[in-house]
């Protein structure tokens, strides 16, 4: 059993890492299929052409796009990540004056929905378990399906309105303090929340019906031992699965959502580079993000089979 474990994480790492080989090509062929000058285009049309040679010599784009590529890999795992086109300041201190604000939204979205959605979706499904309260749940699934349905582009403004605009309780913008990060976050994390809630609660319903909780009742084991020892490892195994899923709509919802709260961030960042023709920064924006995805789902994987260690042939299996 143990060997067979061993060799469905062996297959898992190797897919991470093809995953990450793709990832990191793909992000090459970004600048390489564009149409035209790249530099030219960043630059503007009016830009010295003395000034386009020499930010194309200083990017290695006037070199064999084989040398490019291998180059390319090689700066990556050196953290030589090169100088932006419209700013000439290098990609690496820009991501780090950045990094920490996307950090911060991304880590704060991912524990507030695990937390919040377990915390939901458990306390209704005990409520509810057995056809009990058939109204509350019918509520519980259309309000949660309804909220989960709302964008994040959509949430963002309208939180930005009513909470900053009208009552004035949290800064329209970036800001200094903890409260720059409430609406953001309710905005990222708001739709998710809803989704898993509404998974974990039917899997609260589901687990509760099982039969090693109806012996554990039959023994009159006290309730929390019933709901802590026996039925939330599985619910914590259903959740992080479905919260693994989630992690690219949070990248996602952060990019937006960045760029509405004027938060200097990796995703307002991107948006920026990509507008402007930045395309180094935005390269290796793009990569930052897709790679993050990756890795928290391999986390994931490695939390499933700390709360059930069944899972982790099935994980490798996956």
């Amino acid at each position: 059993m143990e060997v067979t474990a061993a060799r469905a994480w062996v297959r898992r790492i190797n897919r991470l890492i093809i995953s990450l080989v793709a990832v990191l090509t793909l992000s090459f062929l970004m600048i390489q299929l564009i149409p035209g000058d790249p530099v030219r285009t960043a630059l503007g049309p009016d830009a010295p052409q003395e000034l386009v040679l020499e930010r194309t010599h200083q990017l290695g784009l006037d070199r064999n796009i084989f040398i490019q590529y291998i180059n390319y890999w090689k700066n990556v795992f050196t953290g030589n990540l090169g100088d932006s086109i419209i700013y000439g300041t290098p990609i690496s201190s820009m991501l780090a004056a950045r990094a920490p604000n996307t950090l911060i939204l991304v880590a704060m979205s991912m524990v507030a929905t695990l937390v919040l959605a377990l915390l939901g979706g458990v306390v209704v499904g005990i409520v509810t378990r057995s056809s009990r309260l058939t109204s509350l749940r019918l509520f519980f699934n259309m309000s949660t399906a309804w909220v989960g349905a709302l964008p994040s582009f959509l949430l963002a403004p309208v939180f930005v309105y009513f909470f900053a605009m009208r009552a004035g309780w949290f800064p329209i913008a970036f800001a200094s303090g903890y409260k720059w990060f409430v609406l953001p976050l309710a905005a990222i994390a708001l739709g998710t929340i809803a989704n898993l809630s509404r998974i974990v609660r039917s899997s609260t319903e589901k687990v509760l019906g099982e039969d090693y909780i109806l012996v554990a009742r039959s023994k009159r084991l006290p309730r929390r031992r019933i709901y802590f020892r026996h039925a939330l490892p599985n619910l914590l195994t259903a959740a992080l699965t479905i919260g693994g899923l989630q992690v690219g709509a949070a990248v996602t919802g952060t990019i937006v959502v960045e760029q509405v709260f004027a938060i200097p961030g990796l995703g307002q960042m991107l948006t920026t580079a990509i507008v402007q023709g930045d395309f180094p920064a935005a390269q290796i924006c793009m990569l930052i993000f897709a790679t993050s995805v990756l890795v928290v789902n391999l986390v994931v994987d490695i939390l499933l089979v700390f709360f059930d260690p069944r899972a982790g042939r099935e994980v490798g299996q996956s």
